[in-house]
This record gives structure tokens, C-alpha cells and sequence, in this order.
């Protein structure tokens, strides 16, 4: 196999120290034009690599983020993650993806390795337990560190890191306010990890919305299951199976678990929204494409991204003093999925 080129062969090859090879190829203005060409030159069909890690070894600084989620290929977060590689791209970064799933131990270690490559900042959505959570060690030590995070999807109370999400909460009360206008009062939820924070926060206000909107209060009302199609089906199964009064309505955490509601009700021979209605979160494109589009609560996940990754480079650049919180405003998009309560 042949080796790869380094900065020590180039230089040796025209008579030059490898580090002025490297101000050479970024462009210092301590290196003359003359020199700049012929390194330029010396490389062109060679299969030199430059070395990321080792410039920013020798310069302190990287031109590499991190973002660390619960799981890429959700719709929510593929979308995010779009918007920051986006940004990230026109600014001349890389983005170094991971995924958390909703372990703590999972989060710290991505962390760790990330600032082993130098890194000076994440943008991350850690499944934190509370508004006011009690913080491992290491992230209390990364709250009084040089090294900044971004949270997404995750509102604290009050602010220790930045933070950028949608106002979910007021979400919930758009949709519980939609199914109350429409004689529903027999409204069944379905949360995801109701331990982690947003979906413990969004459950806190559908619970607010029963006791304000005249809801059933029955806790056989209430399930929770994986963010996905099986998650929703799966919720919907047990709902049926402990319910003798079925709900008229369900609200599910995302349009994916809502699909699975969707087919649950199909096969349970069920007609939607004339004996069930059904509403969710997010406007993901399964949203629009389902046999019965969805009522949806639309959140603007490519500005959330877009945002996260603008907070991050103030904040690497010195330009917070304290935490920025940005709530970002949710719309009720109506679907074909809601409408009366059967008689």
C-alpha cells in the first residue's frame, strides 16, 4: 500500500520546512505568493491529505463541531441535523455526528472523545431528567469550561447552557383546545420516554389541559412508547386493550408514531377521523402523505438547526457573557385527521 504524503515530504522535496508547507497551504500571509505556488504545485496529484487534527494540535484552534442526538435518522432530528451541517458548510466547518440514544453515560463519553479532537464546542439534545436537573460531574465541569454547548429540543429552567427549541408546550394546548372545540372530551396521549424532559414537560401541560378543557381524567388514558411507527402502533394496541370507553381522540408525540396509531385504528377496523381523531407533532412530510393527512403541530426544525449552530459560533467567538435561550413559535397546521366527536 503506498503511504500517504505529509507535510515533512513536501517540504523535502522542494527544499522547504514542514511547517512552511502548512502556513503555506493555509493561505498565511507570512509565506510569499511565489512559495504558495509551488507547494500548490508540489501537491496536485500526489495523495496528500491534509491533517485536520494535527493542525489543530499545532494551532489551538479546529475547524470541527460536534452534534450529538437520540437518534439521527428520526425525521425531527434528520432534518436538524441538515440545517447544521448547512450552516456549518458555509462557514467552513465540519460536523462530527453521533447518536445518544437517551443514555446519559452515552452523551459523556461522545463528549469526552470530542474534546480529546480538539474540539471547542457541540451542539447536543441530552436526556436531561428535569427543568432543574441535577447534573453529572462532568457536565457541571463543562458549565465552568471554555468548551461551549448548544442544547436542542431541551428547555431548562432557568438556562445553564444555550439553548435553542420550539415551544412545544404551547403546542400541546393548541391541539388540546382544537380537539376541545370539537366536542372531544374522552382524549387519550401518547407520550415518548416520559422520564426525559420535553416529553415530561409536553405531559405536564396535556395534564394542565385536562383539568382547564374538561378532559377525561383516566390514567388507562395515558401511554407512551418509541418515537416510531411500531412505538405508535404498539401505544395504540395497549390503549384499546385497557380501555373498556375507547378515546375519540389520541395524541401522539410525532407524526412517525402517529403513522402507527394510523394503521393500529385500520386494522382494528376503525374509521379516522369519523369514529377516532388523531393529532401530532413535528409537520414532517409523513405529515401530508398518509391516507389521512395529519393534524399537526409544525415546528420550524430547520431554523432550530440553523439557529443552534449561529448560537454555537457567538459563543465559541466570546460573544455570550450568559446563556442564551431561544423558544422558537409552533403553528397548528389542521389535517384530515381531527374532526367531531362521534355521538
Amino acid at each position: 500500500m503506498k503511504r500517504a504524503m505529509t507535510l515533512r515530504d513536501i517540504g523535502k522535496q522542494l527544499g522547504l520546512s514542514a511547517m512552511t508547507v502548512s502556513l503555506a497551504l493555509r493561505d498565511s500571509p507570512r509565506i510569499s505568493a511565489a512559495t504558495k505556488k509551488r507547494v500548490q504545485v508540489a501537491i496536485r496529484g500526489t495523495n496528500f491529505v491534509p491533517n485536520q487534527l494535527a493542525r489543530a494540535l499545532a494551532t489551538g484552534r479546529s475547524n470541527l463541531i460536534g452534534v450529538i442526538v437520540p437518534n439521527s435518522s428520526d425525521l425531527y432530528y434528520a432534518e436538524v441535523i441538515r440545517a447544521i451541517e448547512d450552516s456549518a458548510s458555509a462557514r467552513q466547518f465540519k460536523v462530527l455526528l453521533c447518536n445518544g440514544s437517551y443514555r446519559m453515560e452515552t452523551y459523556t463519553a461522545h463528549v469526552r472523545d470530542m474534546r480529546r479532537l480538539h474540539m471547542k464546542g457541540i451542539i447536543a439534545a441530552p436526556p436531561f431528567l428535569g427543568a432543574k436537573p441535577r447534573l453529572p460531574q462532568f457536565w457541571k465541569d463543562l458549565v465552568h469550561s471554555d468548551f461551549e454547548v448548544v442544547l436542542i429540543n431541551r428547555q431548562l429552567d432557568p438556562p445553564i447552557f444555550h439553548q435553542v427549541a420550539a415551544d412545544y408546550m404551547a403546542g400541546v394546548g393548541m391541539v388540546a383546545e382544537a380537539l376541545a372545540a370539537r366536542g372531544h372530551r374522552r382524549v387519550a396521549y401518547i407520550s415518548g420516554h416520559p422520564a426525559v424532559l420535553p416529553f415530561r414537560q409536553r405531559l405536564d401541560v396535556f395534564r394542565r389541559c385536562i383539568r382547564a378543557l374538561g378532559f377525561d381524567d383516566d390514567a388507562s388514558l395515558l401511554e407512551s412508547g418509541e418515537l416510531t411507527c411500531a412505538g405508535g402502533y404498539g401505544a395504540c394496541q395497549r390503549l384499546w386493550q385497557s380501555n373498556r370507553r375507547k378515546p375519540t381522540a389520541i395524541v401522539a408525540s410525532n407524526d412517525t408514531s402517529a403513522v402507527g396509531v394510523l394503521r393500529f385504528l385500520e386494522d382494528a377496523g376503525l374509521e379516522v377521523p369519523q369514529d377516532v381523531s388523531i393529532a401530532s407533532f413535528d409537520g414532517t412530510p409523513f405529515a401530508d402523505f398518509v391516507h389521512r393527512s395529519l393534524t399537526t403541530v409544525v415546528t420550524p426544525m430547520y431554523e432550530i438547526g440553523r439557529q443552534a449552530f449561529a448560537t454555537l459560533m457567538d459563543a465559541m467567538q466570546g460573544g455570550l457573557r450568559e446563556p442564551r435561550s431561544l423558544i422558537l413559535p409552533v403553528e397548528l397546521r389542521l389535517g384530515e385527521s381531527i374532526g367531531p366527536a362521534p355521538r
